[in-house]
């Protein structure tokens, strides 16, 4: 009896260090960063690269298909253009750094959530561009002049920017935006 016990833990410990395994392999696989200031990470080598397996993982585990190679580009930011992690209290300012797509969007995701409640959206149709066509947007938690996402305090938070690859034009090594921490208690 003693030895079916023993037999059982050891089972289980193997599956929980699969599983931790397989999870540490998604999230760290594929995912490149995008610029030389290393900010913005893009999955798009792994989705077309022989780790495309463990790519569309990572979308899987979060709800989503993965995007179309060649339609949609996406990359995620977590930190700050320092080096800090985006959090709810501080309040950031994002300038474009060059022209946007015809299509584009900026989501605000809170992380180590299960459930993403508040989320916060800027797009080509949502914000105002200013007189030499570049686009700034504030991240704050209270309410901010011109383009705005509202943050959570409590939260640290990723964002996701999405563009539509027309005419062949990708992001190509280019980070979409600066993220500057303008102020923070």
């Amino acid at each position: 009896m003693r030895s079916l016990a023993e037999g059982m833990v050891y089972l289980v410990a193997g599956i929980i260090a699969g599983m931790a395994s397989a999870y540490v392999v998604i999230e760290n696989t594929g995912d490149e960063p995008l610029g030389s200031n290393g900010i913005w990470n893009s999955r798009a080598e792994g989705l077309a690269g022989g780790s495309a397996f463990y790519a569309r993982a990572h979308f899987m585990m979060q709800g989503r298909l993965p995007p179309a190679p060649g339609q949609i580009d996406e990359v995620t930011a977590e930190t700050d253009s320092s080096g800090k992690a985006l959090t709810g209290d501080c309040r950031y300012n994002l300038l474009s750094t060059g022209p946007l797509p015809h299509w584009w969007s900026l989501v605000l995701l809170n992380t180590g959530t299960d459930t993403s409640s508040q989320q916060a959206i800027a797009s080509v149709d949502t914000t105002i561009r200013e007189a030499d066509g570049s686009v700034i947007i504030h991240a704050a938690g209270p309410p901010q002049a011109g383009n705005w996402l509202k943050t959570d305090a409590t939260r640290h938070y990723t964002l996701l920017y999405s563009a539509l690859a027309t005419g062949g034009q990708r992001l190509a090594g280019v980070a979409p935006f600066t993220i500057t921490r303008e102020d923070c208690p």
